[in-house]
Protein backbone atom coordinates (compact mmCIF):
# COMPACT_ATOMS: atom_id res chain seq x y z
CA UNK A 1 0.00 0.00 0.00
CA UNK A 2 1.13 3.40 -0.50
CA UNK A 3 0.63 6.25 1.47
CA UNK A 4 -0.09 9.42 -0.50
CA UNK A 5 2.76 12.39 0.71
CA UNK A 6 1.18 15.63 1.47
CA UNK A 7 2.88 18.71 1.27
CA UNK A 8 3.68 20.65 4.13
CA UNK A 9 2.04 24.08 4.77
CA UNK A 10 3.85 27.39 4.00
CA UNK A 11 4.49 28.98 7.21
CA UNK A 12 2.40 31.57 8.15
CA UNK A 13 4.16 35.63 7.07
CA UNK A 14 6.35 36.97 10.43
CA UNK A 15 5.38 40.47 9.59
CA UNK A 16 3.42 42.35 6.76
CA UNK A 17 6.47 43.13 4.94
CA UNK A 18 6.39 39.27 4.64
CA UNK A 19 2.89 39.00 3.66
CA UNK A 20 2.67 41.93 0.99
CA UNK A 21 5.73 40.04 -0.68
CA UNK A 22 3.81 36.56 -0.74
CA UNK A 23 0.23 38.56 -1.50
CA UNK A 24 0.40 38.69 -5.22
CA UNK A 25 1.53 34.88 -5.76
CA UNK A 26 -0.52 33.45 -2.86
CA UNK A 27 -3.39 35.65 -5.03
CA UNK A 28 -2.49 33.98 -8.56
CA UNK A 29 -2.83 30.37 -7.16
CA UNK A 30 -6.35 31.31 -5.23
CA UNK A 31 -7.26 32.23 -8.78
CA UNK A 32 -6.06 29.40 -10.33
CA UNK A 33 -4.54 32.13 -13.12
CA UNK A 34 -1.62 31.48 -15.87
CA UNK A 35 0.15 34.94 -15.07
CA UNK A 36 0.05 37.84 -13.08
CA UNK A 37 1.44 41.15 -14.08
CA UNK A 38 2.20 42.72 -10.51
CA UNK A 39 6.02 44.04 -10.82
CA UNK A 40 6.48 42.99 -7.35
CA UNK A 41 6.78 46.90 -6.37
CA UNK A 42 4.57 48.12 -3.53
CA UNK A 43 4.11 52.10 -3.79
CA UNK A 44 2.33 54.78 -1.27
CA UNK A 45 -0.71 55.75 -3.00
CA UNK A 46 -1.49 59.26 -3.69
CA UNK A 47 -3.57 61.05 -1.91
CA UNK A 48 -7.75 59.50 -1.26
CA UNK A 49 -6.40 56.25 -3.05
CA UNK A 50 -6.67 53.32 -0.97
CA UNK A 51 -5.39 51.35 -3.53
CA UNK A 52 -3.99 51.20 -7.15
CA UNK A 53 -3.44 48.55 -10.07
CA UNK A 54 -1.12 50.32 -12.11
CA UNK A 55 -0.60 49.37 -15.83
CA UNK A 56 3.18 49.66 -15.44
CA UNK A 57 3.19 46.41 -12.89
CA UNK A 58 3.24 48.63 -9.62
CA UNK A 59 0.64 48.19 -6.78
CA UNK A 60 -0.23 51.14 -4.95
CA UNK A 61 -2.06 50.94 -1.28
CA UNK A 62 -2.70 53.57 1.03
CA UNK A 63 -0.85 54.57 4.40
CA UNK A 64 -3.09 54.92 6.30
CA UNK A 65 -6.05 52.94 5.55
CA UNK A 66 -4.28 49.79 4.18
CA UNK A 67 -0.76 49.68 5.18
CA UNK A 68 -0.64 51.00 8.71
CA UNK A 69 -3.51 48.41 10.04
CA UNK A 70 -1.35 45.67 8.24
CA UNK A 71 2.07 46.65 10.25
CA UNK A 72 -0.60 46.82 13.54
CA UNK A 73 -2.13 43.56 13.13
CA UNK A 74 1.22 41.90 13.50
CA UNK A 75 2.56 44.38 15.98
CA UNK A 76 -0.42 42.63 18.13
CA UNK A 77 -0.30 39.23 16.47
CA UNK A 78 -2.81 36.38 18.16
CA UNK A 79 -4.61 39.35 20.35
CA UNK A 80 -7.96 39.77 20.57
CA UNK A 81 -9.55 42.84 19.02
CA UNK A 82 -12.33 44.81 18.74
CA UNK A 83 -14.77 44.00 15.83
CA UNK A 84 -13.67 47.85 14.68
CA UNK A 85 -10.47 46.96 14.93
CA UNK A 86 -10.79 43.63 12.49
CA UNK A 87 -13.16 45.06 10.23
CA UNK A 88 -9.85 47.57 9.21
CA UNK A 89 -8.09 44.56 9.11
CA UNK A 90 -9.95 42.62 6.61
CA UNK A 91 -10.95 45.85 4.46
CA UNK A 92 -7.45 46.19 4.06
CA UNK A 93 -6.99 42.73 2.67
CA UNK A 94 -10.54 42.98 0.72
CA UNK A 95 -8.72 45.50 -0.90
CA UNK A 96 -5.11 43.93 -1.21
CA UNK A 97 -6.96 40.66 -3.13
CA UNK A 98 -8.89 43.06 -5.12
CA UNK A 99 -5.85 44.66 -6.81
CA UNK A 100 -4.11 42.17 -7.11
CA UNK A 101 -7.05 40.25 -9.24
CA UNK A 102 -6.62 43.22 -11.80
CA UNK A 103 -3.02 41.88 -12.41
CA UNK A 104 -4.09 38.45 -13.10
CA UNK A 105 -4.10 37.10 -17.13
CA UNK A 106 -3.50 33.69 -19.37
CA UNK A 107 0.14 33.47 -20.32
CA UNK A 108 1.25 35.92 -22.90
CA UNK A 109 -0.96 38.14 -21.84
CA UNK A 110 0.52 42.15 -21.93
CA UNK A 111 -0.82 45.31 -19.87
CA UNK A 112 -1.07 46.82 -23.15
CA UNK A 113 -3.74 44.98 -24.58
CA UNK A 114 -5.61 44.60 -21.72
CA UNK A 115 -5.36 48.57 -21.14
CA UNK A 116 -6.67 49.05 -25.01
CA UNK A 117 -9.54 46.64 -24.28
CA UNK A 118 -10.59 48.16 -21.06
CA UNK A 119 -11.33 51.15 -22.77
CA UNK A 120 -14.12 49.72 -24.88
CA UNK A 121 -17.49 50.20 -23.94
CA UNK A 122 -18.60 48.27 -21.33
CA UNK A 123 -15.30 46.78 -20.30
CA UNK A 124 -14.43 48.58 -17.09
CA UNK A 125 -18.28 47.39 -15.44
CA UNK A 126 -17.68 44.26 -16.82
CA UNK A 127 -13.92 43.67 -15.19
CA UNK A 128 -14.91 45.86 -11.61
CA UNK A 129 -17.49 43.86 -11.51
CA UNK A 130 -16.33 40.22 -11.86
CA UNK A 131 -13.08 41.47 -9.57
CA UNK A 132 -15.15 42.92 -6.96
CA UNK A 133 -17.81 39.87 -6.69
CA UNK A 134 -14.71 37.47 -7.60
CA UNK A 135 -12.60 39.06 -4.19
CA UNK A 136 -15.65 38.98 -1.96
CA UNK A 137 -16.58 35.22 -2.61
CA UNK A 138 -12.90 34.29 -1.97
CA UNK A 139 -11.85 36.65 0.59
CA UNK A 140 -11.47 34.56 3.27
CA UNK A 141 -9.81 30.95 1.75
CA UNK A 142 -7.26 34.52 1.07
CA UNK A 143 -7.01 35.18 4.46
CA UNK A 144 -6.67 31.39 5.44
CA UNK A 145 -4.01 30.77 2.89
CA UNK A 146 -1.99 34.15 4.33
CA UNK A 147 -2.30 32.69 7.86
CA UNK A 148 -3.96 36.00 9.10
CA UNK A 149 -6.91 34.15 10.63
CA UNK A 150 -4.06 32.65 12.90
CA UNK A 151 -2.85 36.11 13.38
CA UNK A 152 -5.69 37.64 14.38
CA UNK A 153 -7.97 35.41 15.51
CA UNK A 154 -11.81 36.28 14.80
CA UNK A 155 -11.16 37.80 11.77
CA UNK A 156 -13.62 35.79 9.74
CA UNK A 157 -16.27 36.64 11.60
CA UNK A 158 -16.69 40.18 10.23
CA UNK A 159 -17.49 40.87 7.12
CA UNK A 160 -16.15 43.95 4.69
CA UNK A 161 -19.09 45.79 3.42
CA UNK A 162 -17.87 45.33 -0.57
CA UNK A 163 -18.01 48.05 -3.46
CA UNK A 164 -19.43 48.38 -6.75
CA UNK A 165 -23.29 48.01 -6.03
CA UNK A 166 -23.85 49.39 -9.81
CA UNK A 167 -21.68 46.63 -11.35
CA UNK A 168 -21.37 43.48 -8.93
CA UNK A 169 -25.07 42.54 -8.66
CA UNK A 170 -25.58 42.39 -12.20
CA UNK A 171 -22.61 40.19 -13.15
CA UNK A 172 -23.50 38.01 -10.47
CA UNK A 173 -26.73 37.62 -12.04
CA UNK A 174 -25.36 37.57 -15.74
CA UNK A 175 -23.01 35.14 -14.10
CA UNK A 176 -25.54 32.65 -12.69
CA UNK A 177 -27.43 32.92 -15.82
CA UNK A 178 -24.78 31.27 -17.65
CA UNK A 179 -24.05 29.14 -15.57
CA UNK A 180 -27.38 27.46 -15.81
CA UNK A 181 -27.42 27.61 -19.16
CA UNK A 182 -24.25 25.79 -19.96
CA UNK A 183 -24.52 23.47 -17.19
CA UNK A 184 -21.33 24.94 -15.15
CA UNK A 185 -20.83 25.03 -11.08
CA UNK A 186 -21.72 27.51 -9.78
CA UNK A 187 -19.55 30.61 -9.23
CA UNK A 188 -17.07 28.86 -11.98
CA UNK A 189 -18.41 31.55 -14.56
CA UNK A 190 -16.42 34.62 -12.02
CA UNK A 191 -13.69 32.13 -11.91
CA UNK A 192 -13.38 31.51 -15.48
CA UNK A 193 -13.62 35.80 -16.31
CA UNK A 194 -11.15 36.70 -13.21
CA UNK A 195 -8.31 34.53 -15.15
CA UNK A 196 -8.58 36.51 -18.20
CA UNK A 197 -7.83 40.45 -18.52
CA UNK A 198 -9.98 43.36 -19.99
CA UNK A 199 -8.65 41.80 -23.33
CA UNK A 200 -10.52 37.90 -23.09
CA UNK A 201 -13.68 38.53 -20.73
CA UNK A 202 -16.15 39.79 -24.07
CA UNK A 203 -14.87 37.19 -25.98
CA UNK A 204 -15.35 34.52 -23.21
CA UNK A 205 -18.76 35.73 -22.30
CA UNK A 206 -19.57 35.58 -25.74
CA UNK A 207 -18.68 32.40 -25.99
CA UNK A 208 -20.81 31.44 -23.35
CA UNK A 209 -23.76 32.82 -24.55
CA UNK A 210 -23.26 31.28 -28.64
CA UNK A 211 -22.22 28.04 -26.99
CA UNK A 212 -25.26 27.45 -24.69
CA UNK A 213 -27.77 27.63 -27.69
CA UNK A 214 -28.22 25.89 -30.56
CA UNK A 215 -26.63 28.32 -33.09
CA UNK A 216 -23.27 26.44 -33.55
CA UNK A 217 -25.22 23.62 -35.20
CA UNK A 218 -27.59 25.99 -37.05
CA UNK A 219 -25.18 28.29 -38.06
CA UNK A 220 -22.03 27.42 -40.11
CA UNK A 221 -19.80 28.46 -39.89
CA UNK A 222 -20.45 29.58 -36.88
CA UNK A 223 -22.04 33.19 -37.23
CA UNK A 224 -19.45 36.10 -37.31
CA UNK A 225 -22.52 38.61 -37.29
CA UNK A 226 -24.50 37.10 -34.37
CA UNK A 227 -22.07 37.24 -31.86
CA UNK A 228 -21.41 40.57 -33.11
CA UNK A 229 -24.88 40.86 -31.87
CA UNK A 230 -24.54 39.35 -29.03
CA UNK A 231 -21.38 41.43 -27.92
CA UNK A 232 -22.98 44.79 -28.68
CA UNK A 233 -25.90 43.83 -26.34
CA UNK A 234 -23.84 43.23 -23.37
CA UNK A 235 -21.62 45.95 -24.22
CA UNK A 236 -24.00 48.48 -24.59
CA UNK A 237 -25.74 47.24 -21.05
CA UNK A 238 -22.69 46.99 -18.86
CA UNK A 239 -21.86 50.36 -19.86
CA UNK A 240 -25.67 51.65 -19.39
CA UNK A 241 -24.63 50.53 -15.30
CA UNK A 242 -21.91 53.57 -15.25
CA UNK A 243 -25.35 55.91 -14.60
CA UNK A 244 -25.62 54.44 -11.11
CA UNK A 245 -22.16 54.35 -10.08
CA UNK A 246 -22.49 57.41 -8.05
CA UNK A 247 -25.70 56.35 -6.48
CA UNK A 248 -26.86 55.49 -3.16
CA UNK A 249 -26.29 51.70 -2.70
CA UNK A 250 -29.75 49.92 -2.24
CA UNK A 251 -30.34 52.45 -5.89
CA UNK A 252 -27.34 51.37 -7.51
CA UNK A 253 -28.06 47.38 -6.36
CA UNK A 254 -32.09 47.67 -7.50
CA UNK A 255 -30.88 49.36 -11.29
CA UNK A 256 -27.89 46.84 -11.74
CA UNK A 257 -30.48 43.81 -10.78
CA UNK A 258 -32.81 45.11 -13.89
CA UNK A 259 -30.13 46.32 -16.09
CA UNK A 260 -29.17 42.41 -16.48
CA UNK A 261 -32.63 41.28 -16.32
CA UNK A 262 -33.30 43.73 -19.81
CA UNK A 263 -29.52 42.15 -21.23
CA UNK A 264 -31.05 38.55 -20.43
CA UNK A 265 -34.60 39.57 -22.48
CA UNK A 266 -32.30 40.84 -25.01
CA UNK A 267 -29.75 38.17 -25.89
CA UNK A 268 -32.67 35.74 -25.93
CA UNK A 269 -34.51 37.71 -28.21
CA UNK A 270 -31.08 38.15 -30.52
CA UNK A 271 -30.81 34.20 -30.03
CA UNK A 272 -34.25 33.60 -31.26
CA UNK A 273 -33.89 35.40 -34.48
CA UNK A 274 -30.85 34.29 -35.41
CA UNK A 275 -32.11 30.55 -34.80
CA UNK A 276 -35.34 31.43 -36.47
CA UNK A 277 -33.33 33.07 -39.92
CA UNK A 278 -30.93 29.99 -39.38
CA UNK A 279 -33.88 27.13 -39.44
CA UNK A 280 -36.06 28.81 -42.23
CA UNK A 281 -33.26 30.37 -44.41
CA UNK A 282 -34.14 29.62 -47.99
CA UNK A 283 -31.16 28.28 -49.24
CA UNK A 284 -31.96 24.97 -46.74
CA UNK A 285 -31.75 21.86 -49.07
CA UNK A 286 -33.06 19.57 -46.31
CA UNK A 287 -36.45 17.38 -48.66
CA UNK A 288 -39.47 17.07 -46.41
CA UNK A 289 -40.96 13.83 -46.43
CA UNK A 290 -44.69 12.88 -46.60
CA UNK A 291 -45.85 11.41 -43.38
CA UNK A 292 -49.00 9.51 -45.87
CA UNK A 293 -46.99 8.55 -49.16
CA UNK A 294 -43.32 8.62 -48.20
CA UNK A 295 -42.74 10.32 -51.22
CA UNK A 296 -40.09 14.20 -50.94
CA UNK A 297 -42.67 16.73 -50.63
CA UNK A 298 -40.95 19.70 -52.73
CA UNK A 299 -39.23 22.53 -50.55
CA UNK A 300 -41.26 24.73 -48.72
CA UNK A 301 -40.74 28.72 -49.90
CA UNK A 302 -40.92 30.99 -46.78
CA UNK A 303 -40.75 34.22 -46.69
CA UNK A 304 -37.58 36.55 -46.49
CA UNK A 305 -36.89 37.39 -43.01
CA UNK A 306 -37.78 41.03 -42.15
CA UNK A 307 -34.67 43.42 -42.03
CA UNK A 308 -35.79 45.26 -39.71
CA UNK A 309 -37.18 43.35 -36.36
CA UNK A 310 -39.68 44.85 -33.99
CA UNK A 311 -37.83 45.73 -30.60
CA UNK A 312 -38.97 44.48 -27.25
CA UNK A 313 -40.09 47.64 -25.42
CA UNK A 314 -36.43 47.85 -23.19
CA UNK A 315 -34.56 47.90 -26.61
CA UNK A 316 -33.98 51.31 -27.34
CA UNK A 317 -32.75 51.68 -23.54
CA UNK A 318 -30.20 49.21 -24.44
CA UNK A 319 -28.71 49.04 -27.86
CA UNK A 320 -26.84 52.59 -29.14
CA UNK A 321 -25.89 53.67 -25.27
CA UNK A 322 -23.08 55.88 -25.61
CA UNK A 323 -19.93 54.98 -23.54
CA UNK A 324 -18.83 57.69 -20.70
CA UNK A 325 -17.76 60.27 -21.96
CA UNK A 326 -16.08 61.94 -19.43
CA UNK A 327 -12.13 62.92 -20.18
CA UNK A 328 -9.22 60.47 -20.01
CA UNK A 329 -6.82 60.90 -17.40
CA UNK A 330 -3.66 62.95 -18.67
CA UNK A 331 -1.53 59.79 -18.14
CA UNK A 332 -2.82 56.85 -20.12
CA UNK A 333 -0.95 54.49 -18.20
CA UNK A 334 -3.09 54.90 -14.97
CA UNK A 335 -7.07 53.06 -15.07
CA UNK A 336 -9.59 55.77 -15.97
CA UNK A 337 -10.70 57.01 -12.16
CA UNK A 338 -13.43 58.34 -11.01
CA UNK A 339 -12.63 61.30 -7.32
CA UNK A 340 -15.28 59.11 -5.59
CA UNK A 341 -15.23 56.53 -2.81
CA UNK A 342 -15.93 53.78 -5.41
CA UNK A 343 -13.66 51.14 -6.31
CA UNK A 344 -12.45 52.01 -10.00
CA UNK A 345 -10.05 50.00 -11.69
CA UNK A 346 -7.87 53.09 -10.66
CA UNK A 347 -8.49 51.87 -7.18
CA UNK A 348 -10.43 52.13 -4.08
CA UNK A 349 -10.84 55.43 -3.09
CA UNK A 350 -11.29 56.92 -0.18
CA UNK A 351 -14.66 58.80 1.15
CA UNK A 352 -13.83 62.19 1.75
CA UNK A 353 -14.18 63.36 5.77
Amino acid sequence: MTTATIAPSPPVPASAAELLARSGEIARDLAGAEHSAWNGQIAEAPAGVLGLAHWDGTLYLDRESILDPLHHLYEHAGEDHAIPTLARYREALATLLHEHAHFLGPSGSTQESAREAFLKPGSRELEEGVTEAWAQDHLDEYIHRLGIDRVAPGINSVQAPGYYAAFVPAVRKLSADLENRNGLRRGEVLDLLNRQTADGQFPLLVDLVYNSTRLPDLELPPGVMTRSRLENTLRSGLAHLDAYELTAPSFATAKSLSTADHILDHLNHEIRTAESASLFTPTSTALAVSSSTGHALPPTRHAPTPTHQIPPPHHAALTGIAPPTAPRPANTHLRPAHTSPRLTRGGLHRPAQ
